[in-house]
């Protein structure tokens, strides 16, 4: 549950879509969020620059929510930047704190539409160590990548595997080239990395696809529907151009209009 918080701020900029999130710490063993925001206001800063904040009391703080935070620099458009105590260049994260962590940061994900191919550390996006070099990352991407509720993988003995798609040795019967034309055609950053290391997930995968379908419908017109299109598209009805593309009603209009005319 996030906890608001009573700060005063500077002017903010609403953040027209969420893309990605950016996971951090602040460096320092123990820092309240209250430390945090006057630190950076200090700094000349319209507040602290985290949009979330997760302290070792297990409470997960809004601070700038969904405005454009200082973060991750030339990241913070479209990114919200979640923070969580402690030091972890030093320091190994309490397991009950990391899997609080993991629980809201899956929430923002659901929220906001992200996989957790959109999911970055600090230090993939600038010279940093940040999230730290103890930060569990690779059980991090994991955790979030699952379905279920971390409850039921934290408390249930027989986990379910997370399935990947693999570049080098994923048992493909056919189309592994029209997958590879159409990641590289709309998949993200992330996704192309993850696939290239061997590391995307089945569900990201149906989403790749997923995009390339709504982006690209196939051009093959069924039998059922094969004659009425070529009748419609000799007469000028149509043009015959993206048969299963959807239609607009100012589309719609246009085409009523020619077969009042009688084309």
């Amino acid at each position: 549950m996030i906890k608001p918080t009573i700060l005063r701020w500077g002017n903010l900029t609403p953040i027209r879509k969420v893309r990605r999130i950016i996971i951090h710490h602040p460096a320092a063993v123990r820092y309240s969020y209250l430390q945090i925001h006057n630190q950076h206001r200090n700094q000349g800063w319209s507040g602290a620059g985290y949009n979330y904040y997760l302290q070792k009391n297990h409470e997960f703080y809004e601070l700038r929510g969904l405005n454009v935070g200082a973060h991750a620099a030339n990241h913070n458009s479209d990114s919200l930047g979640v923070c969580v105590e402690g030091n972890y260049d030093r320091e190994q994260m309490d397991e009950t704190l990391f899997l609080k962590f993991v629980q809201e940061v899956k929430k923002l994900m659901n929220q906001h539409g992200l996989t957790a191919n959109d999911v970055y550390r600090h230090s993939d996006v600038g010279q940093t160590s940040c999230p730290g070099r103890n930060f569990p990352w690779a059980r991090f991407k994991q955790l979030i990548a699952q379905r279920e509720e971390v409850k039921s993988i934290v408390h249930e003995p027989k986990q379910k595997e997370v399935m990947y798609v693999k570049a080098e040795d994923f048992q493909w019967s056919s189309g592994k080239e029209q997958f590879e034309a159409v990641i590289n055609r709309h998949g993200n950053k992330n996704e192309l990395d993850a696939y290239k290391a061997g590391k995307l997930t089945v569900s990201d995968a149906l989403g790749v696809l997923s995009k390339g379908i709504l982006a690209e419908p196939s051009q093959t017109v069924a039998s059922t529907h094969k004659d009425a299109w070529e009748d419609l598209t000799k007469r000028g009805i149509f043009n015959g151009k993206n048969p299963n593309h959807p239609i607009t009603r100012a589309q719609q209009a246009t085409v009523i209009k020619r077969i009042e005319e009688g084309n």
